[in-house]
């Protein structure tokens, strides 16, 4: 497997640093759906698995692709979700059918964590002022001070699935970069401590004897009835979204370090993937949402350009190299380094008989590679399939 995972490993800094650019990191080469623009997202992704890979055109692209969100940062503090600079003129979308809340959680850990890797104190000290504004606008949207941001229908990277509210995803982002900024300030905070201690316990459901810290008692003790496998998606007033999201997962197993007990239901829920794919593959949110369904109707006409989410493709049950790479990650940060070794072996068995082309992802039914090709994207989910082979610098490079 190490040749294989080499070879995606050297063409995916390639395709990183073919991306690169005086404005940024491009999402794609592609000239289609506003792919060829300077993304917070993807940039600020692309970029950090620059950082990991130690590559001096990816991170230098980190650096302009902060420069120039950061140019066009809101005055009430929200940053771009694309930007495109061209011949004099400017486009800049804060959101299409609503703003994204995850442009700003990633600026703020690509800033923090390009100069907690670089120490490039003049480019720090000239956007710190961003971070600050940034930071502002997310405490506004927790909307109730009491420290978890609420993420509206269509406010991630998720724009087209139906999940919102206290989404695990935008909050383990939050407490990533706060984690950050903290430690870039030598500072200590026992709100935040509390209320990471409050976020682990809410969003994966465990046995108390203190309600204090509990969110919502009985939707809380209807989730631990169930013997939850994995985090929860998202939280509501009155009901939990049971859904397994990778990318919230994966985020959420680099910033905590869980319990073997955990450990071992995370072990249970893989086994159950592998049975259910045949290969220990990771979809972005799973079960999958079929016509019969009673989210069908939030899911069917909630689309920009085509509808997408067929069962078993893009954010509905498809298999997404990025979060799977970050869930890899996650996963050696907690020790369980086979499952990840495993993961990237059955990664490579499915593209190796397809043409590969850093294709978006992969359909979960029958594994067939979907989406946009040249995804800086899926580059960087190579690039943190091999790092999470050999996690041993990477919770420095991370900040954790």
């Amino acid at each position: 497997m190490s040749q294989s995972i080499n070879k995606l490993y050297n063409d995916a800094l390639e395709i990183l640093r073919n991306l690169t650019t005086s404005k940024g990191i491009l999402a794609s080469t592609i000239e289609s759906d506003n792919y060829k623009r300077i993304w917070a997202r993807d940039s600020i992704i692309c970029g950090i698995s620059g950082l990991l890979a130690k590559d001096k055109i990816i991170i230098e692209g980190l650096k302009q692709s902060i420069i120039t969100l950061a140019k066009h940062q809101h005055t009430l503090g929200i940053i771009p979700s694309n930007v495109l600079e061209r011949d004099g003129q400017v486009e800049i979308s804060y959101g299409s059918l609503v703003g994204r809340v995850d442009t700003n959680t990633w600026f703020i850990i690509g800033i923090c964590l390009y100069y907690l890797n670089t120490n490039d104190e003049e480019t720090w000290q000239s956007l710190k002022s961003s971070v600050i504004k940034s930071r502002a606008y997310l405490k506004t949207i927790e909307f109730n001070d009491k420290g978890w941001v609420y993420t509206p229908l269509s406010g991630n990277w998720a724009d087209e699935y139906p999940i919102h509210g206290y989404t695990l995803y935008d909050n383990m982002l939050r407490l990533w970069g706060e984690s950050l900024w903290l430690k870039i300030q030598k500072k200590s905070d026992s709100e935040f401590d509390e209320l990471k201690t409050k976020t682990l316990l809410n969003f994966w459901p465990q046995e108390t004897l203190d309600y204090k810290n509990v969110y919502q008692k009985q939707p809380f003790i209807n989730v631990l009835n169930t013997s939850p496998l994995h985090f929860c998606s998202s939280i509501l007033p009155g009901k939990y979204d049971t859904r397994f999201d990778a990318a919230g997962n994966a985020i959420a197993l680099l910033n905590f370090k869980l319990t073997s007990t955990q450990k071992e239901s995370i072990k249970e829920y893989l086994s159950y993937l592998k049975v259910t794919f045949s290969k220990m593959l990771i979809p972005a949110f799973w079960p999958v949402i079929k016509e019969n369904d009673k989210e069908w109707d939030d899911l069917k006409d909630n689309y920009s350009f085509a509808f997408k989410n067929t069962p078993f493709n893009f954010h509905n049950g498809g298999i997404w190299p990025v979060w799977m790479g970050l869930f890899c990650l996650g996963l050696s940060n907690n020790d369980l380094i086979e499952e990840a070794e495993m993961i990237v072996k059955d990664f490579i068995s499915v593209i190796e008989s397809q043409n590969w082309n850093f294709n978006e992802y992969i359909s979960g039914d029958k594994l067939k590679l979907k989406g946009k090709e040249q995804m800086g994207f899926s580059a960087s989910g190579i690039v943190f399939m091999k790092h999470a082979l050999n996690f041993k610098n990477c919770n420095q490079i991370f900040g954790l």
